[in-house]
């Protein structure tokens, strides 16, 4: 029996990795400025695993093609409901007042998300611009 093709709609990964982008981006600036908050526990944001767990298929179709010249059977992944997980971290406490933010280290990590968030910009971009060329045919 061959395995049924698994479609997976590109730009609904896109739209999802950018909103969870966003949301890591608003975690890290509240972070932030609560810096100087006492008591005040700092969050992290968790999508890239749920994401990837979300893409994987581990279940077979209902559907089997029994002859690979048969038309391909295609099982569409859903990611309506994805979102990204937002976690308080309470068991760790950096500083005499309570705080747990780390100036150095949150200043990294918004670095790195404007990093991936640039990335993810462009490569959506790009995937318009094939489908703007697609749909012209090449012409200009």
């Amino acid at each position: 029996m061959v395995n049924p093709i698994t479609y997976i709609d590109p730009l609904a990964i896109l739209q999802k990795s950018l909103d969870a982008l966003s949301t890591q981006h608003q975690v890290i600036a509240n972070n932030l400025a609560n810096i100087d908050t006492p008591q005040f526990k700092r969050s992290v944001v968790s999508f890239q695993d749920k994401l990837r767990a979300a893409l994987n298929i581990n279940e077979p179709s209902p559907l089997w093609r029994t002859h690979e010249m048969h038309f391909p059977i295609t099982q569409k992944v859903s990611l309506d409901n994805f979102k990204p997980d937002v976690q308080t971290l309470t068991d760790t406490i950096g500083r005499n007042d309570g705080n747990n933010v780390d100036l150095e280290m949150e200043s990294g990590l918004l670095a790195e998300n404007n990093l991936l968030f640039n990335s993810m910009s462009d490569v959506t971009s790009r995937y318009f611009a094939n489908l703007r060329h697609a749909i012209s045919e090449g012409r200009q």
